[in-house]
């Protein structure tokens, strides 16, 4: 059994992490940081120089840890890098940017500095999360062939991946056409709410229930402009994070999900399909790997003037969305009747609705399933070993 330490702590992983920290490819075993200390290694610091040091001294710490307990690999999650290492190791990422913990202010010397890092001789692969993942390497980092055959998307997955009719048996009935919008379970700050489009939802809703009979259902903390919401009868909110049979019942309850985000979202669209939901998305970065058009739902653009491409206008960072300027983005009235009008189509549409349910489910299992995620990690750790 060849033992692949994970390099995080399972008790403080994130909710993706959890889909397939203890189910490890066949003829390998996955450990993790508090497997071997109580030492939390990954405390920020507002103090560059301080967090240089940190860093340093948090390689040095994992290398010694690997090298005492016999670790076979090093898997990197999050664009944690590692320097030096004597170890086989793989790199994991959402994107370019994560390879700097999303601190732009020094990308521009991060831009020059991070392919020499991603040359070393034991990093032998880099994961992005999606191909968009991969493309944001390739558009802002000069990486030679060395470093391009590196890299192999491997998308996230589900653990469990529910069957269409199971799912069709325990929905819950109700009597107003259902929209659902999640920010996150994990972390669920104000921010969340307008970097996921809560803002976008807000006004798209109040435009529909002019039209239609809808309600609305939110998984998120909601700030104080719009905390009339919550004396509005068909306005459902929820702020704090939930047991997970209290989070099944959100989509349970729903005919649709609504994410207009300036960013992707991480496993929320899996939940989604998981739960036979067409989804209706913003066209930022890799939804379109996730919500393919007119199959199971739809995408809409952004202007061009939107802060979605506030990255690129600062920092020169193409291809890659930011939802750090959202809240003061202006709501853009062809976006919000591009919405509307899409909402309203799966709903009279029972047809289309009923395909983009079915096809959601078929996308799960063809793209995004344990089986075909740990098959691509098998490949690769064999190839890291041999």
């Amino acid at each position: 059994m060849k033992k692949v330490l994970l390099m995080l702590y399972k008790s403080k992983s994130h909710s993706l992490y959890k889909q397939f920290i203890n189910n490890p490819p066949k003829g390998y075993e996955y450990v993790t940081l508090d497997n071997f200390t109580d030492e939390f290694l990954f405390k920020p610091t507002k103090n560059i120089f301080l967090e240089i040091f940190n860093k340093i001294e948090r390689n040095y710490q994992i290398i010694k840890i690997a090298k005492k307990n016999q670790v076979d690999i090093i898997y990197c999650c999050d664009g944690i890098m590692l320097f030096n290492s004597p170890i086989p190791w793989v790199l994991e990422l959402e994107h370019a940017t994560s390879l700097i913990a999303h601190n732009f202010k020094i990308w521009k010397i991060a831009k020059k500095v991070v392919p020499f890092f991603l040359k070393q001789r034991n990093l032998k692969y880099i994961i992005p999360w999606t191909k968009a993942g991969s493309d944001s390497l390739v558009s802002n980092l000069e990486l030679g062939n060395d470093v391009l055959a590196k890299i192999k998307p491997i998308y996230l997955c589900l653990n469990k991946i529910n069957s269409f009719d199971d799912v069709e048996k325990k929905k819950i009935k109700h009597k107003k056409f259902s929209m659902l919008f999640v920010t996150s379970v994990n972390y669920n700050g104000e921010g969340e709410f307008y970097s996921k489009g809560g803002k976008i939802v807000i006004e798209t809703y109040n435009q529909l229930k002019k039209i239609i009979e809808v309600s609305l259902i939110l998984r998120s903390r909601i700030p104080d402009e719009y905390a009339y919401l919550k004396d509005n009868p068909d306005v459902e909110i929820y702020e704090e994070n939930m047991p997970y049979d209290e989070f099944e019942k959100l989509f349970l309850m729903a005919d649709i999900f609504l994410f207009p985000g300036y960013q992707s979202p991480g496993l929320v669209f899996l939940d989604a399909m998981n739960y036979n939901l067409p989804i209706i998305a913003t066209d930022v970065f890799a939804n379109k790997e996730m919500v393919k058009e007119k199959w199971n739902g739809f995408l809409i653009n952004f202007p061009k003037n939107s802060n979605v491409h506030y990255l690129k206008k600062r920092f020169n960072i193409k291809v890659i969305p930011s939802g750090n300027m959202a809240k003061v983005d202006v709501t853009n009235e062809k976006t919000i009747d591009s919405f509307v009008k899409k909402i309203k189509e799966i709903k009279r549409n029972e047809k289309l609705r009923q395909s983009m349910r079915k096809n959601s489910t078929k996308l799960l299992l063809k793209e995004y399933c344990l089986l075909k995620h740990n098959r691509q990690l098998k490949e690769i750790f064999n190839k890291t070993l041999n």
